[in-house]
């Protein structure tokens, strides 16, 4: 969807139909370029391959880092020096990597045509925008993460929250264009800059290769078991898992129940599961792995955020999977989650107090879902989605 200059008006986005030029230079600003593996880093990429061919591109990115694989709650367990600089980056600063971001882009003298910003993380695009806008150089803002005026849960406080917030409206007021994740992301800074045009596209999919579809035709499964399984970590940002496996197993539907994790819990969910629910914990494994042996499993969860304006970017890759899925979001009426995957094939949309969980669930899995049914959509796919984005950037700074 786009937002056009009328922030009350909605429409449906079309293919733009620019005349591009290839001598022309984009300064590309994404602090997790070189995170592959995050969603920030996927999206990076796909629009590199896609704007390189019409753009020389100029990458700006935080040099890579492996996981810090630290402890699953803030401040357990961290050397008290460690965790004053927590205390002082949330107090003082945009974020912890704003000193890089001063270094490297403070004194930027941009040599470009236009700007694309990716933000998580902020400060780059913070100090990104303000040599751009100095410069009279057009940007759109692409920011998949809320910050501070789009999140009420941000741990931000005093000088570094009014700091964040006074850099939020200024990257926004002087956008030629903001792409944002979801609709309810977008209807916050419509009204924030309501001149500036805003697309509303998630991530795409990687699509799947034929050697890591996994075994076709129909599924074969015992109706007194129900095997649950969820790709990526648990955190303090998620819905608790916990409370639809209290329900499914209360139920007595199944005889049994499962519910496979791969990746950390580091809110402690699954600690809290019914006795009943077995629990197994696997590392998490690659993406044409994972579609290799998801015919194991009944359904796939994407749990959602409790920040119901956050679209989980599993779900857009979730719809590669060849089983069935389920969204677990926060309620039923204003959740980016459960506004994505209601009415999708091979999805049911479920909230976490929903008291029929258990028969929804056992419907929705008796019903016999081709393979057809369960194929992902081709306008999610990165290629397309890159495209899109694409055009709306070029509509934007032309």
């Amino acid at each position: 969807m786009i937002y056009p200059h009328r922030p009350d008006a909605i429409m449906e986005a079309t293919d733009s139909q620019t005349t591009r030029r290839a001598d022309r230079r984009l300064a590309l600003v994404s602090g997790y370029a070189a995170r592959r593996l995050t969603p920030r880093g996927q999206r990076t990429q796909w629009l590199l391959e896609s704007l390189g061919r019409e753009w020389e591109v100029e990458l700006f990115a935080l040099p890579p880092q492996p996981p810090s694989g630290g402890p699953a709650s803030p401040g357990s367990g961290r050397a008290p020096w460690r965790r004053a600089a927590g205390d002082a980056v949330r107090t003082l600063l945009l974020d912890k990597w704003e000193p890089w971001s001063m270094r490297r882009l403070g004194r930027w003298r941009p040599q470009v045509d236009a700007g694309l910003l990716i933000a998580y993380p902020w400060s780059p695009v913070a100090y990104a925008a303000r040599r751009l806008r100095r410069a009279g150089i057009p940007y759109v803002i692409d920011a998949g993460d809320p910050w501070v005026l789009t999140s009420p849960g941000t741990d931000t406080r005093l000088l570094a929250k009014s700091r964040s917030r006074r850099a939020e409206r200024e990257i926004f007021a002087a956008a030629s264009g903001a792409v944002l994740t979801t609709k309810q992301q977008a209807e916050t800074i419509a009204a924030i800059a309501p001149g500036v045009p805003i697309l509303v596209r998630p991530n795409g999919y990687d699509p799947p290769s034929p050697q890591a579809a996994g075994p076709q035709g129909p599924r074969e499964r015992d109706s007194e078991t129900l095997r649950l399984v969820h790709y990526g970590m648990l955190t303090f940002v998620r819905v608790d898992v916990a409370a639809l496996l209290e329900r499914l197993a209360a139920s007595g539907r199944w005889k049994s129940i499962s519910f496979t994790q791969y990746g950390d819990d580091h809110a402690g969910m699954l600690a809290r599961a019914p006795a009943s629910v077995e629990v197994e914990f696997r590392s998490p494994r690659p993406w044409g792995e994972v579609l290799s042996e998801a015919h194991r499993y009944d359904l796939a969860v994407v749990v959602g955020n409790w920040l119901t304006g956050q679209l989980p970017s599993k779900a857009v890759q979730y719809m590669t999977l060849p089983i069935p899925r389920l969204g677990l979001s926060e309620r039923a009426g204003d959740d980016a989650l459960a506004e994505y995957v209601s009415g999708r094939p091979g999805w049911l949309a479920l909230a976490k107090d929903d008291g029929d969980a258990a028969e929804r669930v056992w419907e929705h899995l008796e019903h016999p879902w081709s393979s057809e049914e369960l194929a992902p959509p081709a306008e999610e796919a990165w290629p397309e989605v890159a495209s899109r984005i694409e055009g709306f950037v070029e509509e934007c700074v032309s």
